[in-house]
């Protein structure tokens, strides 16, 4: 009996220390620990009042309040670094609900990993994703055998504030930081559809999207239900060194409180701030992509034919008058269908990629 206990007592010694011997040691990045800011899609880095807004401090006081906690979101923001770990562990806290009825926590309150291969291809790395009081995600299995490292970006939630971030890979791993493209970014000002509603994942939204596609910095600045072209936010514009600005708020504008007149002033006072502050710098207008239920509701057809036609007619006078450096980007060309949305409002995954291709097409005619 002594002889099967003493067995015993070795055994689990043996296990304990075999099982301690394997513990994974980490090092970990937090971002905001950054002398200068390294978040990708923030226009504002240095005046921002917290870490992961969208805007500057000095709007809190200048925007509406729904316009001011929507920009607390961290829709467009991305983190780039290279690494050749084989494990990537990101840890964070949010600060609103995790998930919507229409929408997945993925999408809400994930983050999502992409990288870039040997050709220069985009990857995508599937996370074991476990959302608590903090949320935890897992890319596990990373293989660099045909690369000495590889390049990441780590896109943020599309509809949750971040309190703080963590990056963790193992003590034997390379992991740097990388800096901010020199790029002039694509200015993107809309609706809950451009801020990510309902994209399953970060990654899926249209703005993230035509990033990877042009290989060009954007900055998301898109307001869910609150896509006005108000005019607090279009001063804001000019302060950001744009190479394009997106002007794709139509879908906030069917209400009866915008009348046909209300709507092209609001247009032709963008564009025209715009110019005035940023002369040469081109100007994307971009129509309402429709309702996928019209075919069988006509006030949703009609809603969305009236303010289309309105920015179509106020474009063609806008022209006429000889004002250069305007673009435009129909409903046709979004080319939505019943199969494209959630909730006949916000595009699904395929919704996404349909604005993702018809926004390249047009910006590789612009640039």
């Amino acid at each position: 009996m002594y002889r099967k206990l003493f067995l015993f007592m070795l055994l689990s010694a043996t296990t304990h220390f075999c099982i301690a011997q394997n513990v994974k040691e980490y090092k970990t990045w937090n971002p905001a620990k950054e002398p200068k800011s390294l978040v990708a899609g923030q226009a504002w880095a240095t005046e921002a009042k917290d870490y992961y807004d969208r805007f500057p401090a000095r709007a809190e006081q200048l925007v509406r309040q729904p316009v001011w906690n929507l920009s607390k979101n961290s829709t467009g923001l991305n983190l780039r670094f290279r690494s050749n770990a084989s494990e990537i562990v990101v840890k964070y806290q949010v600060k609103g609900p995790v998930q919507m009825p229409h929408m997945p926590a993925t999408g809400v309150s994930g983050v999502d990993l992409y990288a870039k291969g040997s050709k220069g291809e985009w990857l995508w790395s599937a996370g074991k994703y476990a959302f608590g009081d903090t949320i935890v995600y897992r890319f596990l299995n990373l293989e660099t055998a045909d690369l000495k490292e590889r390049e990441y970006t780590l896109y943020l939630p599309l509809y949750n504030s971040v309190r703080w971030m963590e990056i963790s890979v193992p003590k034997e791993s390379m992991f740097t930081p990388l800096p901010l493209s020199t790029q002039k970014p694509i200015v993107v000002y809309g609706t809950s559809i451009a801020q990510g509603a309902c994209a399953s994942r970060p990654g899926l939204t249209w703005s993230s999207m035509l990033s990877r596609k042009l290989e060009r910095p954007v900055i998301n600045l898109a307001f869910s239900g609150n896509g006005r072209l108000e005019k607090e936010i279009v001063a804001l514009l000019p302060e950001i060194d744009a190479g394009l600005y997106i002007l794709d708020c139509l879908p906030n504008l069917t209400g009866e409180a915008f009348t046909n007149e209300i709507i092209k002033q609001k247009i032709e006072d963008a564009v025209a701030h715009l110019q005035s502050k940023k002369p040469g710098v081109p100007i994307l207008l971009t129509e309402h992509d429709g309702y996928t239920d019209g075919g069988i509701s006509q006030p949703r057809t009609k809603a969305y034919e009236r303010v289309n036609a309105v920015l179509k007619a106020t474009y063609a006078a806008m022209k006429a008058k000889g004002i250069k450096n305007i673009y435009y980007l129909s409903k046709a060309e979004i080319n939505q269908d019943i199969e494209t949305m959630v909730d006949g409002t916000h595009p699904n995954d395929i919704g996404m990629m349909r604005y993702a291709d018809a926004y390249e097409k047009v910006i590789r005619k612009i640039k």
